[in-house]
């Protein structure tokens, strides 16, 4: 485990599995797949990535002291930065398209 902890490649991995969530959401839009109310689906869904990647992020600390696993601290850093991405893409879904747009009105 701790080979596979310590390698480079595991941290390029959770990086474009962190970038998973945000090109589903390319996908759906590419495909006209986002429900009826586009810009509540997108500011839900970032949300909740939001969410889910701050509770991953807290959740290491007490993970690698119960698993004994100290390589775990390595990737805190980049899933809180994933959190905070996350985090700007719903601020921004929700100021720029739900209140400024003129699309809605």
């Amino acid at each position: 485990m701790k080979k596979v902890l310590s390698s480079k490649w595991t941290k390029a991995l959770i990086f474009a599995l962190c970038l998973t969530p945000l090109l589903n959401l390319a996908w759906q839009g590419y495909h006209d797949n986002l429900t009826a109310n586009p810009i509540e689906y997108i500011t839900h869904n970032t949300g909740d990535w939001t969410i889910r990647f701050l509770l991953i992020t807290l959740a290491i600390t007490p993970f690698r002291m119960l698993l004994k696993e100290p390589q775990l601290i390595r990737f805190r850093r980049m899933l809180g930065l994933f959190a905070f991405f996350y985090g700007c893409l719903h601020l921004t879904t929700w100021v720029w398209l739900d209140k400024f747009s003129t699309f809605t009105r």
